[in-house]
């Protein structure tokens, strides 16, 4: 068993290394791993399993929450929510930061997607915060903790992914989700009022000497504060606007209402709740006259470029989890793991190290499929429940995408926002930090996740 797990990790390792796609390198690997150890009559089975992949059901979840969001963000619905959340939040110190975080979490209940859910929310958030003072690093932070959210609040792409390839109940997955996804949006929120009452400068509240004086990191922020708008200016004073806006986005929530009521209440399976949110988006951005042909067909475009790659990532990793289970690598890994004695919570504790490095290295839904064929039986052979590890798992790729020196979100926003990469890494830290707090909580209270998809 050493040198057969030794033989594929190394393919895995090469493949990535020279710069395959990481479906790539799952497939040969599997590919070769069969030729090598088992013989080619086998390659029959991995025909059946594309074939049985390419026909499943299931296979339609995440296109079709893919294309919902595609037209959400393209809709200029992430917008809207920050616009008429800010006026909720005006009169609260930092209230633009607290905006932020509740409309990336409620545009994270449209998407599924978190460099989606911090590139649309990041693009107004960050220049309004930036221009009325907020220091760069603190407003970039906020933007890009906040979208982490995407992968964990349903729909989550990266959930459905995990119950593909494991068989778990998608539904239940989804719907474990959304009390972690609003916990871990509590907590920043927590930590940006507690931040901000500690440190004022952070959204540009200096005394008046230091101010005039100019005895502070002018680079630090993106305006001269002398001049600079006060956090509490409101983003349009034009009641009839915002009248308009929040008519807007009342329809955007009775979507959230319908896509995971349906589920949770087993009134719609997760395909058909999908289809009523890609439906339901697009009669959305048609109603409000924001959906041209250009913009329909590249929604349509980015979500066969996304789906296409999702489902080829998903038959390889079947492929690779059938060479697994016929060379029995995973119960010899769970013998000599029980035969060791080591405690199931130490073997957890690494997992969550190896999730976080892959999760700075790769998307979610390559960093599942590449770890769940090797680790997922012997999980859940140590007592694990396979909802809640799919929910941890989620929550460890949240910390890697915004962890240096190269977490998603942080190129992401990057290349939508004109802040520095010093300030977005300096800015994320904090984030990071709550992040690893809500893991901590979900480890000690397992049933944070899985109160919801056991009453089901």
């Amino acid at each position: 068993m050493g040198l057969q797990l030794l033989f594929i990790i190394s393919l895995l390792l090469i493949g990535i290394a020279l710069g395959c796609p990481v479906m790539a390198a799952i497939g040969c690997t599997a590919v070769i791993s069969m030729m090598t150890f088992m013989g080619e009559n086998f390659f029959g089975k991995f025909a059946s399993i594309a074939y049985e992949q390419g026909i499943s059901p299931n296979q339609l979840i995440a296109p079709l929450f893919i294309l919902m969001a595609e037209f959400l963000a393209r809709g200029g619905i992430a917008e809207d929510l920050f616009t008429v959340l800010n006026m909720v939040t005006k009169r609260i110190k930092g209230g633009l930061a607290l905006a932020t975080t509740l409309a990336c979490t409620v545009f994270a209940a449209l998407c599924g997607s978190s460099p989606a859910t911090a590139a649309a929310v990041g693009r107004i958030a960050t220049s309004a915060m930036t221009k009325r003072r907020y220091r760069k690093d603190f407003a970039i932070g906020t933007v890009a903790g906040g979208g982490t959210l995407g992968i964990m609040i349903p729909p989550s792409i990266t959930l459905v992914s995990f119950g593909i390839l494991t068989e778990t109940s998608i539904a239940k997955l989804l719907i474990a989700g959304l009390i972690p996804g609003l916990m871990l949006s509590l907590l920043m929120i927590i930590s940006i009022v507690i931040r901000v009452r500690l440190n004022p400068a952070l959204i540009g509240e200096l005394k008046p000497d230091v101010l005039e004086s100019g005895a502070y990191d002018a680079n630090a922020y993106a305006v001269d504060l002398k001049t600079a708008v006060d956090d509490s200016e409101m983003l349009s004073s034009d009641d009839a606007r915002v009248k308009r806006i929040v008519i807007q986005i009342i329809p955007a929530f009775v979507l959230i209402i319908l896509v995971l009521g349906s589920m949770y209440r087993g009134i719609a399976t997760p395909t058909e709740s999908a289809g009523i949110g890609a439906i339901g988006a697009f009669i959305l951005v048609a109603v409000q006259k924001r959906l041209d042909k250009n913009m329909f067909a590249e929604s349509l475009k980015a979500t066969a470029r996304t789906s296409a790659m999702m489902i080829f990532l998903v038959i390889s990793g079947f492929c690779l989890s059938f060479v697994l289970a016929y060379l029995r690598i995973p119960s010899s890994l769970t013998k000599i793991i029980i035969s060791a004695g080591l405690n199931k919570y130490m073997v957890l504790i690494l997992l969550y190290i190896l999730w976080f490095i892959l999760g700075c290295l790769m998307d979610p839904g390559s960093m599942i499929i590449l770890t769940i064929p090797f680790l997922f039986s012997t999980m859940i052979d140590l007592g694990f429940d396979p909802i809640w590890l799919g929910i941890v798992s989620t929550l460890c790729v949240e910390i890697g995408m915004i962890t240096p020196p190269v977490g998603l979100n942080l190129f992401v926003l990057r290349s939508s926002t004109n802040v520095e990469m010093i300030h977005i890494i300096k800015g994320s830290f904090p984030y990071v930090l709550v992040l690893i707090v809500g893991l901590i909580i979900l480890t000690v209270f397992p049933q944070i996740a899985l109160f919801l998809p056991n009453n089901m």
